[in-house]
């Protein structure tokens, strides 16, 4: 860090950071000067209505009787046209119902036989149905679970219910069937058959998942995507028995089967280059390299290496698409990409990361509520609601990019860091900084108490507030800065224990010195 110089008698000059990082997580030039759209950490966040980085929310437990004695791995709800509606969720040997939004849990396996939860469901006819690779599908229709009897009915563990039927990779990859029209149990008649994708892949290739989208069927290989549809505008959307290959995209495919979701009348899924918009793909005829995680490219892909589970939702309610990659145990990242709008490049804002809560067995029901389970809350499941975990408190963390404010290569003299901060309750506040490209950060922190009562703080902090209803606040606080330098990275982190909190503003008050 540079020794401070005389500065004698310069200006103290206000520098207002109006929303910092509107443009969420960048990655992929943190070691570069950035704009104060940017950060370079964002941790334990979201993107609030605002624009403004915001803490996530905790998990509100439902569950109060846990016979479950697996951890829950996937989710679903289970709706009929008559109204019923149950939730369905997997572990490790069992499936399980609730009739009471997960509040009490019961077995309904019946002869369904596996060792792994990790299921695809489909609402399909007023049946539930699920598939895993190597087991036959099994069919739900308010009892008990129980495998297809058809004998030759696919294993291939991946599959969409749409226009009107099942369609199913088989074991081998490569062959989709499709099974008879509103007839998840025939695969055997002159109504279902299979098209063959061995030939129509640009390289050699295995379905890893796929999807109904625009009156076609995508299959995505791992590095390929193949497009059927029957050209002719049926009813149904497509008839198998018209199908051609209508397009191919090469160069591109899905990694995560459950990473496919439906966000705004779009496809989103994560490729091995990152997370891609299969509505833009279409239009654009990109360059699969330009995706919608491009910010944070580098760092999606270490964490999604080290994965052993994937799995995405998108909540309508919340705006966002989570991408939860768990590494084992109660540990893993899960990716927040803001679905509001894209940014100048196209590309979605990274909201940031969640380390402490990482969501399993994720489903959005039809009110739009976001269920879940997490990993050390074994048989439970909890909403997306609040600022409280069972884990307790945890750390709300933003860092700017370097900054240089135009200054022309002179030095600058922090003399006070503050901030304005949407919040209803205690939080303590930390403001640090460091000094040209050394992440050896210093500050002071601020305690606030409940909004509208007294407020704390350490050092010649200054504080204020102004109240709306609800007893939620705008409050601002200040504490003095000191040490030099010619960049400069700044930090606020936030301990959330049951208060909402949100950036509004960051400032500095700086005096600019002579050339470094």
């Amino acid at each position: 860090m540079p020794t401070p110089r005389h500065h004698g008698g310069a200006p103290l000059i206000h520098i207002p950071l109006n929303v910092p990082a509107f443009n969420g997580l960048n990655r992929q030039a943190s070691s570069s000067l950035l704009g104060v759209e940017w950060a370079t950490r964002l941790e334990e966040t979201v993107i609030d209505e605002n624009g403004r980085i915001a803490s996530r929310k905790g998990w509100e437990l439902l569950t109060t009787t846990t016979p479950a004695t697996e951890a829950f791995v996937r989710m679903t709800e289970y709706r009929t046209r008559a109204g019923a509606r149950e939730l369905i969720a997997t572990s490790a040997t069992k499936v399980w119902k609730s009739t009471n939004n997960g509040d009490t849990w019961s077995d309904v396996t019946g002869t369904a036989t596996f060792t792994d939860g990790n299921w695809q469901f489909f609402n399909f006819n007023d049946k539930l149905v699920g598939l895993q690779k190597g087991k036959k599908p099994i069919v739900y229709s308010g009892t008990t679970f129980a495998h297809v009897a058809d004998v030759n009915a696919p294993e291939g563990g991946v599959g969409v219910a749409a226009y009107g039927r099942l369609w199913v990779m088989d074991s081998d990859g490569t062959t989709l069937r499709y099974s008879a029209l509103l007839d998840e149990t025939d695969w055997t008649s002159s109504d279902s058959g299979n098209l063959d994708l061995f030939n129509t892949w640009p390289g050699a290739d295995q379905c890893v998942a796929l999807a109904a989208f625009n009156s076609a069927i995508f299959a995505f290989g791992k590095e390929n995507i193949v497009v059927f549809t029957d050209g002719s505008g049926s009813v149904l959307g497509l008839d198998p028995l018209n199908a051609y290959v209508v397009d191919n995209f090469a160069g591109v495919g899905c990694i995560a089967r459950d990473s496919i979701k439906q966000v705004d009348g779009d496809l989103w899924f994560l490729s091995s280059t990152g997370l891609q918009s299969l509505g833009r793909l279409i239009t654009e005829k990109s360059n699969p390299l330009q995706n919608l995680s491009v910010n944070v490219q580098d760092y999606l892909r270490d964490v999604v290496a080290a994965a052993t589970d994937i799995e995405a939702v998108f909540s309508p309610q919340d705006r966002f698409y989570l991408l939860s990659c768990k590494t084992g145990g109660t540990s893993g990242t899960t990716f927040v990409f803001d679905t509001r709008g894209p940014l100048e490049d196209m590309s979605a804002r990274c909201a940031g990361v969640w380390l402490t809560q990482v969501p399993r067995a994720m489903c959005i029901k039809e009110d739009n509520s976001f269920l879940f389970s997490i990993p050390s809350e074994t048989g439970k499941i909890g909403r997306y609601r609040g600022q409280t975990s069972p884990a307790g408190p945890w750390v709300m963390r933003y860092e700017s990019g370097w900054l240089d404010f135009d200054s022309g290569g002179h030095l600058k003299f922090l003399k006070r860091f503050g901030g304005v901060f949407f919040m209803d309750r205690t939080a303590q506040v930390n403001f640090v900084w460091a000094w040209d490209f050394e992440d050896n950060f210093v500050g002071q922190s601020v305690n606030f108490a409940t909004a509208g009562g007294t407020t704390s703080g350490w050092g010649e902090s200054e504080w204020g507030s102004a109240e709306w209803a609800g007893g939620t606040a705008l409050r601002d606080a200040r504490v003095p800065g000191y040490s030099s330098g010619e960049y400069l990275k700044i930090g606020i982190t936030a301990t959330i224990d049951n208060t909402k909190f949100a950036i509004q503003q960051a400032e500095l008050f700086a005096k600019i010195g002579r050339l470094a």
